[in-house]
């Protein structure tokens, strides 16, 4: 089994105060664990993550302790948004546009297909009906 871990799992797990705080955190523990099979984590979630914790906090100091946790994390592989990929992405994105999804989880479908990866941990539903996915809640 394999997984690719979404954005707001990753936020959800860092800010202690976010209603979704337990559910991700042990959802990345099990991932880290190895119970869900190898986990991976695209650049683009990496950035989304960082970015996103940058402008709720409004300053760079946890941003940056988010950037060293995920940076050190050896249990997840960091794939990176190909070229060939990124034009996936596109044509993903073009598809559903009647979901919710957004470009950084067109991506993650994309490089999932492109990998052979067989899950997103998510929270959002954008996914529904395009891959199924392991909720954390779930986990």
């Amino acid at each position: 089994m394999t997984v690719l871990i979404d954005t707001n799992v990753l936020y959800a797990d860092h800010d202690t105060d976010a209603t979704r705080h337990a559910d991700a955190a042990a959802a990345l523990e099990a991932v880290y664990d190895g119970e869900l099979g190898q986990p991976y984590l695209s650049d683009y979630s990496f950035a989304e993550a960082i970015t996103l914790t940058r402008t709720r906090t409004g300053v760079f100091a946890p941003a940056h302790r988010l950037s060293k946790k995920l940076r050190g994390t050896a249990a997840c592989q960091q794939v990176y948004v190909s070229a060939a990929a990124f034009d996936n992405a596109v044509e993903i994105f073009k598809q559903y546009d009647d979901h919710t999804l957004s470009f950084t989880d067109a991506t993650i479908v994309a490089v999932m297909q492109r990998r052979g990866i067989e899950q997103p941990s998510s929270f959002d539903d954008g996914f529904d009906g395009i891959v199924s996915q392991i909720p954390p809640t779930a986990v």
